[in-house]
């Protein structure tokens, strides 16, 4: 019986998690010319953007890296973005680590365990820059809390699997993080940080920053730590919506939200 609920359980949860994510964008999703967006990326670490908002000098702040960076990889060489990508957990410094080495040495370097490996042509190692850091709603230090799994590479503030184990790592605001890296202006910010994507949006619409392009994994839908966790999720995408932003397109729990100006930017002129 325990190992049939152990079977059942996360299923039963994932479902549940996942016809919330299904209403909520039901309730909030805009129409938007689907036509335009790209997938950048693995099937597993890709992300879909508006490819008109992308472009040579612009700038993309990617936090969550694990081990499969290729968003981020792809951005840089094939879009000539510039690119932050920031992650603190032990396993996602090393590998990041060993891709620049990779790079540098002319090698190939798997994505994960394999079997895909990096496109590194035309990548720019100087218009890509690693920060060792959490993002968070204050700066100071943070308790992240290991997976259950050692296997698994993330690390969570929210504790998501319920460890014991932890680290102690640096932790800055997105304005705090904007000033040190000199960002004046996001094109893309992606939010792949283990269910602390709604404490670092609260703390980013109280301030001035606006990315063109928000994308965003609400780790909830996967796996809910509370039956009302959706109380959240659907009071984050009022927040979203009333600060301009308009979701385009879910993907599981992969939420993209366009912002409305870059949006209007991005049509063409009818003159």
């Amino acid at each position: 019986m325990a190992k049939l609920l152990g079977y059942l359980v996360p299923r039963l949860k994932l479902a549940y998690g996942r016809s919330f994510a299904a209403l909520a964008s039901a309730l909030y999703r805009r129409p938007y010319d689907l036509t335009q967006l790209v997938r950048i990326g693995t099937a597993y670490g890709g992300w879909y953007c508006d490819r008109r908002l992308l472009g040579a000098g612009k700038t993309a702040l990617c936090c969550g890296a694990g081990e499969d960076i290729s968003f981020d990889v792809a951005l840089n060489s094939r879009w000539g973005m510039q690119v932050s990508c920031v992650d603190p957990t032990p396993r996602a410094i090393r590998h990041v680590e060993a891709l620049l080495a990779a790079q540098a040495a002319d090698a190939r370097m798997m994505i994960e365990a394999g079997p895909l490996h990096y496109d590194l042509r035309g990548f720019r190692p100087a218009a890509f820059h690693f920060v060792p850091s959490a993002v968070w709603s204050k700066d100071g230090v943070l308790d992240l809390y290991a997976p259950s799994n050692p296997a698994f590479v993330s690390y969570s503030a929210l504790n998501l699997q319920r460890t014991s184990a932890r680290i102690q790592v640096r932790a800055c605001t997105l304005e705090s993080l904007a000033r040190e890296l000199g960002i004046t202006q996001l094109a893309v910010l992606k939010l792949d940080i283990e269910g602390a994507e709604h404490e670092v949006l609260r703390s980013m619409l109280l301030g001035a920053i606006r990315p063109d392009q928000l994308l965003v994994e609400f780790d909830q839908v996967n796996q809910p730590l509370t039956p009302l966790f959706w109380v959240e999720l659907l009071g984050t995408m009022r927040q979203l919506r009333a600060a301009g932003y308009d979701l385009v397109l879910r993907e599981h729990a992969n939420f993209v939200f366009i912002y409305r100006s870059a949006a209007a930017r991005a049509q063409p002129s009818s003159s």
